[in-house]
């Protein structure tokens, strides 16, 4: 038996240790052929457990319900094995002082090595007051918690990009964990996250010592490198120009398009088509749900259930050319149209919101 075997307090063979490494190269979307690094990094850190402080702002733990889903490793496994949570106030069996006095016991003890993760948007309007924790207002103790984290992580949109907690009027001024700190931030988001992207960027820093390669938005590029539209289980329909009008209506032969329906995934950069939710069950599009594009800055904001602009326009066009030609070369005409229309809406959204996020890096704090 390997020593592995103690620190998860159970019998663990070879050939378990083995899978559980093959489980972990897919996660991190790498070859069969990376198994024997993996397995060889895991057996020189498997003593050592990463130290991580979990905070809890605006939001509706929906995070934290996802994380504890996770099976790849199983949630026991990363929390209790190869994590050592010093505090995680909805998780924890300590409250009051008792659980303060934890955290400022594990930001000394581990400064410059722990993880911060954020868990939903910060409220900074009239210097916090609106959500205080122990007396102190919340971005007080996010400021602190931060700079003395090795790596800051924001899971979900909320801690990401300010998300539902900071849509219009926002009269408490929630904003995103890097709108508030400054500096380099991990963002995980997705309204949830999904359990894997967290999972998988704390396997990275564990094996590799760093970040994952992150994309204009702080996103891992390891899940959210390309478009959901890319790999849409109903990229068919959208060739064809066939379109989905009413919600639960289907069409004949095909699974329609739901762009008419407001979908996002031209536009929405996730790997949810592959990464599938409920252990690899479903997903937003497959369940016949448009995408509402939860992965992006300007969620929820901008992301309502109306057709992409462009899109739409072009919908409208090939409806007019629908009663001059055959339904072959109108699918055929209108995919194309509509493809550069979505690529002329994405570049121009991401255009405006990179400029936005990237002016954040200037900025140092509210």
């Amino acid at each position: 038996m390997l020593e592995l075997g103690k620190v998860f307090n159970r019998k663990f063979t070879r050939r378990d240790f083995l899978k559980y490494s093959s489980s972990l190269a897919i996660l991190l979307g790498l070859s069969e052929m990376y198994v024997p690094q993996i397995a060889s990094a895991l057996e020189q850190i498997v003593s050592k457990k990463q130290p991580v402080i979990w905070l809890n702002g605006a939001a509706c733990t929906g995070c934290t319900v996802s994380f504890a889903n996770t099976n790849y490793p199983s949630v026991a496994e990363l929390v209790l094995d190869r994590l050592s949570v010093k505090y995680m106030e909805t998780l924890m069996a300590a409250s009051g002082e008792v659980a303060e006095k934890a955290l400022d016991d594990a930001i000394a003890q581990f400064k410059g090595k722990y993880v911060m993760v954020l868990e939903g948007a910060i409220p900074t309007k009239d210097r916090g007051i609106y959500l205080t924790v122990a007396g102190e207002p919340f971005v007080d103790k996010v400021r602190k918690v931060a700079e003395g984290a090795a790596v800051n992580i924001a899971m979900g949109t909320c801690a990401s990009f300010g998300g539902i907690p900071a849509a219009g009027p926002n009269p408490t001024g929630c904003k995103g964990l890097k709108d508030v700190i400054g500096g380099t931030v991990v963002n995980i988001p997705g309204c949830p996250a999904h359990p894997d992207w967290l999972v998988g960027t704390i396997v990275n820093v564990l094996l590799f010592g760093k970040t994952p390669e992150l994309d204009q938005f702080g996103r891992p590029k390891l899940f959210y490198g390309k478009l959901i539209h890319e790999n849409c289980p109903r990229r068919g329909g959208y060739e064809q120009g066939r379109f989905i009008k009413s919600f639960g209506e289907e069409l004949p032969d095909i699974e329609g398009c739901m762009g008419a329906k407001g979908c996002r995934g031209p536009v929405t950069s996730a790997d949810c088509p592959h990464r599938l939710w409920n252990s690899g069950v479903n997903f937003c599009i497959a369940a016949s749900a448009p995408c509402a594009g939860c992965t992006e800055p300007a969620f929820p904001q901008e992301f309502l259930y109306e057709p992409i602009p462009e899109v739409a326009k072009t919908i409208k066009a090939g409806e007019t050319d629908k009663k001059k030609s055959a339904v072959g070369t109108f699918g055929a005409s209108l995919g194309g149209a509509i493809a550069g229309a979505a690529a002329a809406a994405g570049g121009l959204y991401f255009a405006k919101e990179k400029a936005r996020y990237e002016a954040a890096d200037k900025s140092e704090g509210v």
